[in-house]
């Protein structure tokens, strides 16, 4: 049955009252294409509605332009018209409702699985708890930079300024989105005069303690780690198929982070690296006790079919071991740093050192390595000697 005039008219203006005005703007988007004398020429013409406000546009020449070109141009109007009456976002929405609606979606899915449960445990320790149902177009530079410095009188300066690229990364993708207007953030900066530990390396002194503490397993792992560089996540994700016949080299093609297997942690770390020759022979000594396939994890959980955890490696097999020579403070990045640092005093080059570890050359020489006192009482002896004797 067919609806009369006057009842299609109440329908209409009870959807207008209850849907707003964008109703009588989307009847009308289809627009009408239409081709329309100008003379003596015929012409493409498209006519349509803005709102209330009927439009008209020339498209051009019919001797110029065939159907699919017009119908071409015409969508190209209707689709800016429409992106324009698309309601922005919200400008009232709160730091946590973004955070947890849009950011933290978004951010999953580029972060690694390492990366992504690190940087989410910051942002929901610090960031969450004083910006929660903080407006986000009200976050301005003094109150962010006020916040930093607060955070840097009790926590470290890598905490601090990894906070301050958390705040630049969310509003940068809050500026992208639309919730605010202006993003303040790259104008923060790292406080002064925070206090950080100083690294620690341990002497060859202090290696050779530290790998006799341990069980058979745990030396293997301790070698790994001082003598290749090799982070605990590329020791813990080998399998067999990444160890050469005689374990003098080893193919770095993943990683394990709580369990979960994932790529390297940067393009340059999937690498062949050098095992040297006592590491290597503790390496095959080992191997004659794991699985025999390819795919057999070379330390193995208490399940033969996953590989071992990082945290429970240390916090029961070797800290407590470690305790008992006063070392156990030497977790594994300071493996890291020592394999970097003793490396560096006998005269490893740093690119080959570099690329062992699997990072840039940069990295090696500003984070991992620290030159021992008596390098620096060298070097400092060296300098005045020739300068006084000239």
């Amino acid at each position: 049955m067919g609806i009369s005039a006057n009842l299609r008219t109440d329908l209409y203006s009870t959807l207008r009252r209850t849907e707003g005005p964008n109703v009588h703007r989307q009847r009308h988007q289809n627009g009408s294409l239409q081709v329309r004398k100008h003379g003596k020429r015929k012409m493409w013409i498209l006519l349509y509605r803005d709102g209330s406000t009927r439009r008209y546009v020339t498209l051009g020449a019919c001797a110029q332009m065939n159907k699919s070109q017009a119908q071409y141009e015409r969508d190209k109007i209707l689709a800016e018209l429409k992106s324009r009456n698309v309601p922005g976002p919200d400008p009232t929405i709160t730091f946590g409702v973004f955070l947890e609606r849009t950011a933290l979606p978004f951010l999953r899915a580029k972060w690694k699985a390492s990366t992504g449960l690190t940087t989410e445990n910051r942002i929901r320790k610090h960031l969450l708890p004083e910006y929660q149902d903080t407006v986000l177009q009200a976050l301005n530079l003094h109150q962010m930079q006020q916040f930093l410095i607060t955070k840097a009188q009790t926590h470290s300066r890598s905490i601090v300024a990894h906070l301050r690229w958390d705040l630049r990364a969310l509003l940068r993708l809050a500026l992208a989105e639309g919730y605010i207007e202006r993003d303040p953030s790259p104008s923060l900066y790292t406080p002064k005069g925070i206090v950080s530990p100083e690294a620690r390396v341990m002497t060859g002194k202090e290696v050779n303690a530290y790998i006799a503490a341990l069980d058979t397993r745990e030396q293997v792992i301790a070698h790994l780690a001082l003598f290749t560089g090799l982070r605990p996540g590329e020791i813990l994700a080998l399998q067999r198929q990444h160890i050469s016949a005689e374990c003098s080299q080893i193919r770095i093609e993943q990683r394990v982070y709580q369990g979960k297997i994932d790529t390297p942690k940067t393009r340059s770390s999937t690498r062949t690296i050098a095992v040297p020759s006592t590491t290597a022979k503790h390496l095959r000594k080992w191997m004659e006790i794991v699985g025999t396939g390819p795919d057999a994890w070379v330390f193995p959980s208490e399940n033969p079919a996953t590989p071992l955890w990082r945290e429970n490696l240390w916090t029961r097999h070797m800290q407590p071991k470690l305790e008992s020579v006063g070392l156990d403070w030497a977790n594994f990045q300071e493996l890291r740093r020592t394999h970097a640092s003793l490396g560096h005093d006998a005269g490893v080059d740093p690119k080959v050192a570099a690329d062992q570890r699997g990072h840039g050359i940069g990295v090696a020489i500003d984070v991992y390595t620290k030159a021992g006192i008596n390098k620096k009482a060298a070097a400092a002896s060296l300098l005045e000697k020739t300068v006084l004797s000239a």
